[in-house]
């Protein structure tokens, strides 16, 4: 069966991309999938017809692939060559220019494009409204539009929220709306929480001091009385929460409480364990994002990769390396040796679930 076009094309554009110098027809046909292979004619006509077309209509579509002059005998193809340039082909990296400082260092190969704070303001308000028309044209692209912004720059916490946080549904719907109320009326709740680091679900009473909502998901602040300790739940790992009745149900919030103090925390922040200084090495385009979240301290902030090395001050393990693992490979532990071996094994450990053994 012949390579799909659409397949054909993006493995032309990866094979491009991939190469620092111009590549001559020969290299391309021995090596992109589509044009070399059982499925393909082994017609050189047939083969240099189908590669022009491919040029052709990726250039209409705005693929800049460039032709260019090779050596002599390079290619049997009046010495040309065919290049595709990484600050051509991506959009341009959004940085933004803070008052009374210098633009930050250019990342050699991408081209990029200075935003004032008044600029992204605008930019936020106006996407906002165009993606809210579920209906319009440009509902899609301004939501696109979006998260480039939220990944490039540094939006508002509420406009990241707006684009990443995922609603409740369900029972962790109806848990919000008990605690709202146990949290105005200071009423204990029972239910029942599931506990990653245990793989289990336990029944809990607590006392809600407050909610919160942090990195797209709810928190509720409240004391454990089985622990007799404050403690931190996250309401999607909560179920089957229900007012108590009766004198012993009531509470009162001591005065030294704030839960300001837990908004803009970190998920591995929110714990009253001892910290571990952790160190990470991420690379670009990931170390921009997690600097942008402002999450950990900037030791080095551009490496020679274009990447960052950044320290966090860690409480609860669990949540942190689940974290640094929806960044897969781009996210490396230097820091202690044992949270890289909790990292590693975690990854097998996720990688193992997925493992059929070669079963369908």
């Amino acid at each position: 069966m012949p390579t799909p076009k659409a397949t054909r094309w993006l493995d032309l554009i990866a094979f491009l991309l991939y190469r620092r110098f111009p590549v001559s027809r020969e290299d391309i046909f021995d090596n992109v999938r589509g044009y070399v292979g059982k499925d393909v004619s082994d017609d050189a006509e047939s083969r240099r017809r189908t590669f022009e077309r491919d040029k052709d209509e990726l250039r209409a579509l705005g693929i800049p692939i460039e032709t260019v002059d090779l050596p002599p005998a390079a290619a049997d193809q009046a010495d040309k060559g065919y290049r595709l340039a990484p600050k051509d082909f991506y959009l341009p990296y959004l940085e933004l220019a803070e008052p009374g400082t210098g633009p930050e260092k250019v990342y050699r190969g991408l081209a990029r494009q200075i935003v004032t704070r008044e600029q992204l303001e605008r930019l936020d308000r106006g996407t906002q409204r165009i993606a809210d028309h579920a209906g319009g044209r440009l509902a899609a692209a301004a939501r696109s539009l979006r998260q480039k912004l939220a990944f490039d720059l540094p939006l508002t916490a509420a406009a990241v929220e707006r684009i990443l946080s995922e609603p409740l549904e369900g029972e962790a719907q109806k848990t919000l709306r008990v605690l709202q109320q146990a949290v105005m009326s200071r009423t204990a709740v029972r239910c029942h929480y599931y506990t990653i680091g245990r793989d289990a679900k336990e029944e809990r009473e607590i006392e809600p001091y407050g909610l919160f909502f942090n990195w797209g998901k709810w928190y509720c602040v409240a004391w454990a009385r089985e622990r007799d300790a404050l403690r931190v739940f996250r309401l999607d790992r909560m179920s089957h929460a229900k007012m108590l009745s009766g004198k012993s149900a009531r509470f009162e919030v001591p005065d030294t409480f704030s839960i300001r103090d837990y908004a803009g925390r970190a998920p591995w922040e929110l714990s009253d364990n001892p910290p571990t200084t952790v160190r990470v090495r991420f690379r670009f385009p990931e170390s921009r994002w997690v600097q942008n979240q402002g999450t950990g301290v900037v030791v080095e902030p551009v490496l020679d990769d274009g990447g960052a090395l950044m320290e966090f001050s860690v409480h609860d393990r669990n949540p942190f390396l689940r974290w640094l693992l929806s960044h897969r490979g781009r996210a490396e532990v230097v820091s202690p040796s044992e949270v890289a071996e909790e990292l590693h094994a975690l990854r097998h450990e996720v990688a193992a679930l997925y493992d059929t053994g070669g079963r369908e």
